[in-house]
C-alpha cells in the first residue's frame, strides 16, 4: 500500500499546470508516485486551487478559512498599515490587537491564542521580527533629490 502524501498548493499548481500542457494523467501519477484519482481530483478542483494560489502562502496545504473572519480582516488590515510604517510586530502584541477587535465586533467566546496568532501568521505568511534595512533608518523627510 502506498503511503499517503499531502501536496502543496504550489506542487499542484505545478500537476494542473502539466495537465494543461498536455502531460498525459497517466504519465503523471508514474513520475509522482500517485494513483489516477488523486490527480483527477487536483484537476477537478483546479479552480479553487489556482483561486488559493494566487491568494495565500504557497506553503499551505490544507485550505481552511478561520472562524472569526471578521477580527482576521481587521487584524491584517492594521499589520499592514504597521508594516508599512516600519513598525515591528510581536506575537503578544498581535494577540493585543486581536482581542481588542473582538471586543469591539462584540465577540465575547474569543480570547486570543498563541497558537491562533501561529496560523494567522501562516495562513498570511507574515513573520515576526525586526524591521530592518536602510530604507527604514532614514526619515522621508530628509532626503532629498538634487
Amino acid at each position: 500500500m502506498a503511503h499517503r502524501r499531502t501536496f502543496t498548493v504550489k506542487e499542484k499548481v505545478d500537476i494542473i499546470s502539466g495537465l494543461k500542457n498536455g502531460e498525459n494523467n497517466v504519465g503523471l501519477c508514474k513520475q509522482i508516485g500517485v494513483s489516477h484519482s488523486t490527480i483527477s481530483t487536483m484537476w477537478k478542483n483546479r479552480s479553487k486551487i489556482l483561486e488559493c494560489f494566487e491568494s495565500k502562502s504557497l506553503k499551505i496545504k490544507k485550505n481552511r478559512n478561520p472562524t472569526h473572519q471578521d477580527i482576521e480582516n481587521a487584524l491584517l488590515v492594521w499589520f499592514k498599515a504597521q508594516r508599512s510604517q516600519n513598525v515591528p510586530i510581536s506575537g503578544p502584541l498581535l494577540q493585543e490587537k486581536a482581542n481588542h477587535f473582538a471586543r469591539q465586533f462584540g465577540k465575547t467566546n474569543f480570547e486570543c491564542s498563541r497558537s491562533w496568532i501561529y496560523r494567522f501568521r501562516q495562513r498570511h505568511d507574515t513573520v515576526d521580527g525586526k524591521v530592518c534595512g536602510e530604507s527604514a533608518s532614514v526619515s522621508q523627510n530628509t532626503v532629498t533629490i538634487g
